[in-house]
């Protein structure tokens, strides 16, 4: 079964979903998130505070158990290494063996992390105010609205920037079936190659492209909205 990933909606809509997660977070950690305004959507770009993200897990079901999260806060100027966070989360069952052939963490590796609950606490308290980048950011959305509804009993909602959805957007062409992976993307705009499947290199390599990506694009004055994960 694949993530359900929530629809993205601008507007008034939005800010009804925002308003009613932020009901029903009331007394958990997550309100912590939620009593942080979100940027409005019409706010200039080199305005917004941005955090790159990315999991690693034991598969893309709604029940897949995560194992790593892996961030770093950055602007349209840097990359804010100082805020690099890889965090190992406890895995509460036997991993899959063909999921452990991709992110190459053991189960012995696995039981060492720290509690889920720990780990997302502390991640969404970062995320509070924040623009949420990821390469192919619906799996990082849905994956934030399942811990959450798992462990807090209240969906995320969120601003979402998706690198593989900007580059279609901006720099539409035909591409090979993996043309959109992350690893070709960089290796297109000259970036280095890096391990792939580790949370905080994957993030760094996602803020990386989109650096590269804003400054293919020459574009001036950009708002918010001209880069939000659309559909």
């Amino acid at each position: 079964m694949r993530l359900a990933v929530p629809s993205w909606i601008s507007g008034r809509l939005w800010r009804r979903r925002w308003e009613q997660a932020k009901e029903k977070a009331a007394g958990t950690p997550l309100e912590i998130y939620y009593r942080a305004s979100p940027p409005a959507e019409d706010v200039e770009l080199d305005e917004v505070a941005i955090i790159a993200l990315d999991f690693e897990s034991d598969g893309l079901g709604e029940d897949a158990a995560l194992l790593e999260a892996g961030w770093v806060g950055m602007d349209l100027a840097s990359i804010d290494l100082s805020t690099a966070r890889r965090e190992r989360i406890r895995a509460r069952d036997a991993l899959q063996e063909t999921a452990v052939t991709i992110h190459q963490i053991t189960d012995s590796q696995a039981a060492k992390g720290r509690p889920e609950k720990d780990v997302v606490d502390e991640l969404v308290e970062k995320l509070a105010g924040k623009i949420i980048l990821a390469h192919f950011a619906q799996i990082e959305a849905g994956f934030l609205n399942a811990v959450c509804q798992r462990q807090y009993d209240a969906p995320f909602v969120g601003h979402f920037v998706c690198t593989m959805q900007l580059e279609q957007r901006w720099f539409p062409k035909e591409r090979a079936a993996d043309g959109l992976r992350l690893g070709k993307l960089r290796a297109a705009y000259g970036l280095p190659q890096y391990r792939a499947h580790d949370g905080l290199t994957d993030a760094i390599a996602c803020a990386e492209l989109f650096l590269a990506q804003l400054a293919r694009s020459g574009a001036k004055d950009l708002k918010l909205s001209d880069i939000l994960m659309r559909g």
